[in-house]
């Protein structure tokens, strides 16, 4: 007994319950809609066979229509013989496709061959008009501009009379006259009907009549025969009977012509567009009917479906409310809730587990976690502790380095103290006060020397909080080469350091100091051994990052050692000489302060070890 209550009182037995009734449900829906499906599908057979190919076809005859109609207008408003080309082929290519298409349809085909058959002559006159237009124009701007160098002959023929000559021909007002009139021989271009020919032809006459009565009445005839056959030319060329009356005559005959053509076009392409949209609207029709008729059985058959359907949906509401809501879900969300809390950082939160089913087996799970959760805790505040005693031990690691140096830089000041002191004392003897003085003063000098070294020293060393706080970039790298000063000072390396600002990270600056001393001692061997070795420390700067590069020209590193040059205990000191702790740590620590630790570095031409780290814009420095 106690095995079937087991077997039967899990989640897994009461879901499948459930589906198999909402499944049966399902398979009445499915044979319900398939018996539809099957009606649906003969029918959109039948009206993609027999009425889809119309309705396509009708679709695409009206597209052409569409493309014709918007493509004419062209014709007639294009800037260029290749726009105006193209579209006269693209028209044609409308209309044979249009004669292809309509070769399916013989109630309408006569009627539309016919119809196409207009529309393409007209067009193909409208076209021909056009170019006979433009060659036209073409040559009335051309023959007037050929008569503007003989205006400019008659200024300079007029130019070379005497004063008497030319107040015998009035010459300024013959003159204005004669250039008035090629004014009107401008606008006689602009022409477009034939009373706006006529009235300018008749001023341009008369203009010319004016001005030849001047130059008649100034008998120069003889004098001047090569001024009078340009004039008469002039004169004769603006009347009824010169080319350019001739030329604008036969485009206007032309233009009017080819309105006629573009009003007659137009007409039969809107009937054109007429039929095919009368066409379109009967096939619509049709395939309308079809899917009416479709769609009642349709309904027919949705309305059983949907009783089926509404059985289904109850019994699924009655599991979902009265088992899933109120067992499974309120459960999950308990242990969800419990789950977040622990995910959280509270790793005391009570774990309620109910049941014997998978539900409870999942919360003796996450109650597992959270014992194993609380022993991760304790073992990471270990690692913790011990990457700040790695961190510490650095450092004294650094200082027992440079301990050699740093004892120097200490009794060379005391040992100065000591002679000092010594001397004082024999000119105190003496009485020479003044003396004895001058040697407190210089010990007092020596004294403070000797406690700065000593206050930097316990600042070094001292223990870290670990806070980020505004840091002068700068001020670090300073204080990390006068750590360093009794290294740097025995003239085998030259160390340029260039700072144009004094820029501020986001950093700790006893941290921040301790990565500067391991990064510059790590330069300082690399080039030990090397003739001119030097080292380059820069700080540059870009929208929100500072780059402090330490650069040396010791041998390099090898490309193989790269990718290890930052994993503990990697170093290629010999023995005794260091852990491979250093360059590690310091990647740590500048990740701590959200920056990065890069290096680059090839065989032979040493190495540049570059940190970014978060910029404090200036104006909130200076406010800080």
């Amino acid at each position: 007994m106690l095995l079937v209550k087991t077997k039967y009182s899990g989640i897994g037995f009461r879901l499948f319950f459930a589906f198999s009734v909402l499944a049966l449900s399902t398979i009445l829906v499915s044979s319900v809609s398939y018996s539809t499906f099957n009606e649906t599908l003969s029918r959109l057979t039948k009206i993609q066979q027999k009425d889809m190919v119309s309705l396509e076809e009708a679709a695409r005859l009206n597209d052409l229509a569409r493309v014709i109609i918007a493509t004419s207008f062209i014709i007639l408003s294009a800037e260029s013989d290749q726009e105006r080309d193209q579209a006269i082929n693209e028209i044609e290519y409308s209309l044979v496709t249009m004669s292809e298409l309509m070769s399916n349809f013989p109630d309408y085909n006569h009627y539309f061959k016919n119809l196409i058959s207009q529309i393409n002559y007209n067009l193909s006159l409208l076209y021909a008009n056009e170019v006979k237009i433009q060659v036209l124009n073409a040559e009335f701007r051309d023959l007037l501009g050929g008569l503007f160098p003989y205006l400019s002959e008659t200024d300079q023929w007029f130019s070379m009379l005497t004063a008497e000559q030319r107040l015998r021909i009035d010459h300024s007002k013959l003159r204005r006259l004669l250039h008035y009139q090629f004014g009107l021989a401008e606008k006689l271009y602009n022409d477009l009907t034939y009373n706006e020919l006529d009235n300018t032809i008749l001023r341009l006459e008369n203009v010319g009549n004016d001005w030849w009565v001047y130059w008649q009445r100034g008998q120069l005839e003889g004098h001047y025969g090569e001024l009078k056959k340009r004039l008469l030319l002039i004169k004769n060329m603006m009347s009824r009977k010169g080319k350019l009356f001739e030329l604008k005559n036969q485009e206007i005959d032309l233009s009017y012509q080819q309105k006629f053509l573009w009003e007659n076009s137009r007409l039969q392409i809107h009937q054109l567009a007429v039929q095919v949209e009368s066409y379109a609207q009967r096939v619509n029709k049709q395939v309308d009917d079809e899917i009416d008729l479709t769609k009642k059985r349709l309904t027919t058959n949705m309305a059983l479906a949907l009783l089926i359907s509404f059985f289904s949906l109850c019994a699924a509401i009655f599991f979902s409310w009265f088992y899933v809501k109120n067992n499974i879900l309120q459960r999950i969300r308990d242990l969800q809730s419990s789950m977040r809390l622990i995910s959280s950082g509270k790793l005391n939160t009570l774990i309620n587990i109910k049941g014997h089913d998978e539900i409870a087996e999942m919360a003796k799970d996450v109650l597992l976690f959270q014992e194993n959760s609380h022993k991760l805790e304790q073992t990471n505040k270990q690692l913790i502790s011990l990457q700040n005693e790695l961190v510490q031990s650095g450092k004294l690691a650094a200082l027992g380095e440079l301990s050699v140096g740093i004892t120097h830089e200490i009794n060379q000041p005391l040992t100065a103290v000591h002679s000092h002191l010594h001397s004082a004392s024999i000119w105190l003897e003496r009485k020479q006060l003044d003396k004895v003085k001058n040697n407190l003063c210089k010990i007092e000098k020596l004294l403070a020397k000797t406690s700065v070294i000593t206050q930097h020293l316990k600042s070094f060393a001292r223990k870290s909080d670990g806070k980020l706080e505004k840091v002068s970039a700068n001020s670090v790298i300073t204080e990390a080469l006068e750590l360093l000063s009794s290294r740097i000072d025995n003239g085998k390396c030259t160390i340029t350091y260039i700072n144009v600002n004094n820029y501020f990270v986001w950093a700790n600056a006893i941290r921040l100091e301790q990565v500067m001393v391991n990064i510059i001692a790590n330069a300082l061997d690399a080039v030990v051994g090397v003739n001119e070795a030097n080292i380059h420390i820069s700080l540059t700067e870009n929208d929100d990052t500072i780059f402090i590069k330490v650069k040396d020209n010791g041998e390099g590193i090898l490309s193989d050692d790269l990718v290890h040059i930052f994993d503990p205990f990697f170093s290629k000191k010999m023995v005794g000489k260091g852990l491979g702790l250093g360059l590690s740590i310091t990647f740590n620590i500048i990740k701590d302060f959200n920056g990065n630790l890069s290096v680059q570095s090839e065989l032979g031409k040493g190495a540049t070890f570059t940190i970014e780290l978060k910029k404090i814009k200036r104006d909130y420095s200076k406010n800080a």
